[in-house]
């Protein structure tokens, strides 16, 4: 009788010390944490959690719903059109950021049957409120949108020392960087050594935002803590070592979804030529609403779990094409105009 009284103290000691441990310290135990019930191991859980990247936790930084609309959606859209247009884009929101340069480049699949298409992006500076620009822009054309869902069944490369990233996305920064970028961000912080960089993107050009921010940080050109990352409609860019890197890296990196865009969903999370698992970094902001002023949105605790956007089962492309209720795909084109 003693003993079997001691096993259940000793049990429920046991239970206590496993139910206090923080997801992390859970999850290198060996066992699974529940994000429902916030404790390690519950043998009935409905959202279980297995990997660190998704144990819950708060943004370091506070989300800003009227920052996003004024200054990051404007960012995008100028990032999206020409040089007159994204002038104007600045002249209608934003009258001190002033254009520094667009580059266009060639980063078309190597295939010799599919015709050429392009990857643009732009630059601009704010001498008042000390902000550099990287905006990158969206995929362009039915021709760029099928290279990109056929390149997620190619592979992926090598970036840096932190993870992997998909081929099409690497090459088309890499195209870009070749291209002019490289030395027109080293010009600018040359030239003003101090500044924040806003790296920013819708759809493809979020990818590339993504990658584009890692690549300066990881170049030696910025520090961490000058960078911030707001992408809208990003598709998963890399592996978990890849995602976990760039979430323990930026302080500032949202990545906005809206309700049931497509985008984020692909590539599927577990690839079925590699059966290499693709992840998104934190944080996302899901706004499950049509993005009206006024809507509200939800923080996600997990960076690529099955709260928020992953609840979805009915996608839709319509909802990639339309963030802050504005048609993405005319706003740059009329000079992003002030609502």
């Amino acid at each position: 009788m003693m003993k079997n009284l001691q096993f259940l103290v000793f049990f429920g000691i046991l239970a206590g010390t496993q139910c206090l441990l923080s997801c992390e310290q859970c999850l290198s135990s060996g066992n699974h944490y529940c994000a429902d019930t916030k404790l390690c191991n519950t043998p009935v859980c409905v959202n279980t959690i297995t990997v660190a990247l998704n144990c819950p936790r708060k943004s370091n930084v506070t989300y800003d719903d009227n920052e996003a609309r004024t200054k990051w959606l404007p960012l995008f859209g100028a990032g999206a059109t020409n040089e007159k247009m994204a002038q104007k884009c600045f002249d209608n929101n934003w009258p001190t950021m002033k254009l520094s340069k667009r580059i266009l480049v060639d980063c078309s699949d190597p295939s010799p049957v599919l015709p050429t298409t392009q990857c643009a992006m732009i630059t601009a500076v704010d001498t008042t409120q000390r902000i550099l620009v990287m905006s990158f822009r969206a995929t362009y054309g039915n021709t760029q949108l099928g290279e990109e869902v056929l390149n997620y069944f190619v592979g992926k490369k090598q970036f840096f020392d932190v993870g992997m990233i998909f081929e099409f996305f690497y090459d088309a920064y890499v195209a870009l960087w070749r291209g002019g970028l490289e030395q027109e961000i080293r010009n600018l912080k040359y030239k003003y050594p101090d500044y924040e960089v806003w790296v920013t993107g819708h759809s493809l050009g979020a990818a590339l935002a993504s990658v584009g921010a890692s690549w300066v940080v990881k170049s030696g050109i910025f520090t961490p803590d000058k960078v911030k990352v707001f992408t809208a409609g990003q598709p998963r860019t890399g592996d978990y070592n890849y995602a976990m890197w760039h979430q323990n890296t930026f302080a500032y990196s949202f990545r906005v979804v809206h309700h049931h865009d497509i985008v984020p969903h692909v590539p599927f999370q577990y690839e079925v030529v590699d059966h290499d698992k693709m992840y998104h970094h934190r944080t996302e902001v899901w706004y499950n609403n049509d993005m009206s002023a006024g809507s509200t949105y939800q923080i996600c605790p997990e960076a690529d779990g099955l709260y928020c956007v992953n609840q979805q089962v009915d996608l839709s492309w319509n909802d990639h094409t339309h963030y802050f209720n504005t048609d993405l795909n005319v706003y740059g084109d009329q000079g992003c105009p002030k609502k």
